[in-house]
């Protein structure tokens, strides 16, 4: 299904009964990252995945997608479905956006679980990485696409879970270039939303791989977890999704109880 924002058709899926749940894909992802999920989240909960722009079925509004242009679309979403207020996951990026979200529209979100996600805005280090993936965008872009896909997991994944992992960058060679360009500039561009995690007063959960190299986790614990109400690591990387989907898909119902 499909509804239009700013001239671009932004495509979703509706499934189940219940209480709104809003599922938000990362990077070079898209809504069927959450396919191995919906049967247990469906049970108790209306769940709806969304493409975000320049990203699966979704279309481009630039080349500068924002995490407040993300939201944007977002809420034309679930004013659209009537889903208000709605609790929000967001892997990776898509906490980035689920945070951008509850900031611009506090009335219409209940709860935020940033999985695999950080409130922190990148480091200067990863914002230098973002720049030359972009240029590197111009001329090897599926080579770009397959190399920054792949290095999301560590070597041992790489091997446990060839299959899974070959699957999910099929899925990621869609993205588009603009795509890819427009979401890459928006995350490099995001602010810091540490202070208003802090603050935001809603159901706030944090599930975090212990082996991701992109999220400290440790950190994130010593940081955030007195004021984080669901603050979980397990076992994994930055793809527990894939790599540790059995106890990700317990800590999402133990958040969402």
């Amino acid at each position: 299904m499909t509804i239009t924002h700013k001239g671009a058709s932004i495509y979703y899926t509706d499934q189940g009964h219940g209480s709104p749940l809003l599922l938000l894909h990362g990077f070079l992802e898209n809504h069927t990252m959450w396919e191995p999920f919906l049967q247990p989240l469906t049970a108790n909960h209306r769940v709806v995945c969304v493409d975000l722009l320049g990203h699966g079925k979704s279309e481009c509004i630039g080349y500068l997608h924002t995490m407040e242009d993300m939201a944007a679309a977002i809420y034309e979403l679930i004013s659209y479905l009537q889903i208000e207020p709605v609790t929000i996951i967001g892997h990776s990026m898509g906490g980035y956006v689920g945070l951008a979200f509850a900031k611009a529209y506090p009335q219409s979100v209940k709860g935020l679980c940033l999985l695999n996600s950080t409130p922190e805005p990148d480091s200067l280090e990863r914002k230098a990485v973002r720049t030359r993936a972009n240029e590197m965008a111009r001329t090897h872009y599926e080579q770009l696409v397959r190399m920054s896909f792949v290095n999301l997991f560590d070597n041992p994944s790489k091997s446990d879970y060839h299959k899974e992992i070959d699957q999910a960058l099929q899925e990621a060679l869609k993205t588009t270039h603009q795509g890819y360009v427009a979401a890459n500039s928006g995350m490099k561009e995001r602010v810091n939303f540490s202070k208003f995690w802090k603050e935001l007063n809603i159901k706030k959960g944090m599930i975090l791989g212990r082996e991701d190299w992109i999220i400290d986790s440790s950190r994130h614990k010593r940081l955030y977890e007195s004021e984080t109400d669901f603050f979980k690591m397990i076992n994994g990387g930055h793809m527990l999704h894939i790599t540790n989907q059995e106890q990700t898909v317990s800590a999402l119902l133990q958040f969402l109880e």
